[in-house]
């Protein structure tokens, strides 16, 4: 069954769809690829709730951000009471309706509770379960990111992008073929050698992309990010 679906008719409550406010979007995306590259899923707007629901990736995050935890845990005798264990014998393979995916949520929420997300933070089982609050969902994971943070996990959920990401999105989102410069943003300068012909040459999209290879290829320039800290 496509994601998103109920019953065979599209259920907006599965994707973002409904939500408008761009900052609270911007948040959702931030959160896919901050879990998305932890645990090498690919996460986006219209698959996060679907794939997040039966609380799977949920306990596997917990369980990678454990290892900091515990790392952290080890070098600071003051770092005050923490999760000592990430959630145990979840069920790796359960439908999102099931007790066991209940439980999976379950779980990772008594973690979250160790790890000292506020309980003002916290989301309810049918928030996700019975799609009842997607936003709280994603208010707890974004928590659960910062509180990782804290603790010493290298992945930061703040930590501006790469242009090269930004490229491969204005990729997906257009239909336009950047690899090109998103290659050479990403360090391999050797890739400017071979120019995609994908794009006119007067198009716009083509001209912002020689403008900036003809930044790259200056002398003492940095491999630059959309943002600096």
């Amino acid at each position: 069954m496509p994601r998103g679906k109920v019953g065979g008719k599209y259920d907006r409550r599965m994707s973002f769809d409904d939500v408008k406010d761009e900052r609270m979007l911007m948040m959702v995306d931030k959160l896919c690829v901050w879990m998305g590259g932890i645990l090498e899923e690919t996460l986006n707007r219209e698959n996060l709730i679907p794939q997040i629901r039966n609380g799977v990736l949920m306990c596997r995050l917990a369980t990678v951000i454990q290892e900091s935890v515990d790392d952290f845990t080890s070098k600071n005798d003051e770092a005050g009471p923490l999760p000592r264990k990430a959630p145990q014998n979840f069920s790796q393979d359960c439908s999102n309706r099931s007790m066991e995916a209940r439980e999976n949520v379950m779980k990772f929420l008594t973690w979250a509770r160790e790890l000292r997300v506020p309980e003002s933070s916290i989301f309810s089982p049918d928030d996700l379960l019975k799609l009842k609050g997607k936003m709280n969902v994603v208010n707890t994971l974004l928590a659960v990111a910062r509180r990782a943070k804290d603790c010493g996990m290298a992945a930061d959920i703040d930590a501006p992008p790469k242009i090269a990401n930004a490229f491969k999105g204005l990729e997906e989102k257009f239909g336009k073929k950047f690899e090109h410069t998103a290659t050479a943003f990403g360090g391999q300068k050797s890739a400017l050698k071979s120019t995609t012909m994908t794009l006119s040459a007067t198009s716009a999209w083509k001209v912002v992309q020689q403008k900036i290879d003809l930044i790259l290829q200056l002398r003492g320039k940095p491999s630059y990010e959309i943002f600096r800290a």
